[in-house]
Formats: C-alpha cells, structure tokens, sequence
C-alpha cells in the first residue's frame, strides 16, 4: 500500500467511511454504510485495517475521550490535514492511547461485513 500522502484521492472514501464511526454519537447507524463504502474501495482487509488503525484512529480518537466532540459530520479537508500532519510525526511519537480497544472493537464489526459486500458483488 502506497503511504496516505501519495495516496490521498484512494484514501478518501475509506477516510470518510471510517470518520464516521469517530463521531460522538451511537455509531451503529453507520457501521454497515461503512462497511458497504470500504468494500466498494480497491483496498485489502489488511490495508482497511491499517488505515483504521494507524490513519484515521489516531487522527480522531481524541474524539472518543472528548465531552462533548464532534457529532455531526468530521470536515474532510480537515480530516486529511490531520492524518497526513500525523503520518509526518517521528515513530517515537506517542500514538493515541485514547480508545485502542475502540479501534480492534469496530475492526470485528466491519471486517466481516467488508467480506459480505465484497462477496454480495
């Protein structure tokens, strides 16, 4: 997989996708349309879940631990700003602790809906 900043009119559908599920709000209105959008993307299960876990959970996990964060709708323009700002930062640079499991949680909700809608094709 190529990195985001090479990437970034690919990525956007599965950035989109997955911001969703950052929102503050119950998400499981938006788990199967997610599912359905990441299926209809030429990426991997693997590369769908890097891009949960290393691009999009990391840009928006703060989010999750917020008192009141964004419920609406998660800029897009903004949203690879950040991600790509993040894939910048040095290795060493502290990943976001908020909501780890939050990320492995949505990974077992999507994954076997992505292989669904991709065999439902």
């Amino acid at each position: 997989m190529r990195p985001a900043a090479q990437d970034i009119e690919a990525r956007r559908a599965a950035w989109s996708a997955l911001s969703d599920l950052y929102l503050d709000t119950d998400n499981r209105a938006f788990v199967r349309g997610a599912a359905r959008e990441l299926a209809a993307t030429s990426y991997s299960l693997d590369d769908l879940h890097a891009i949960l876990l290393r691009e999009v959970h990391p840009a928006l996990a703060r989010n999750l631990c917020a008192t009141a964060g964004v419920w609406d709708r998660f800029d897009q323009a903004w949203l690879a700003e950040r991600i790509l700002a993040i894939a910048r930062r040095p290795a060493w640079w502290p990943r976001a602790p908020c909501g780890r499991r939050y990320a492995a949680h949505l990974w077992r909700l999507l994954e076997p809906r992505i292989r669904r809608a991709r065999e439902e094709r």
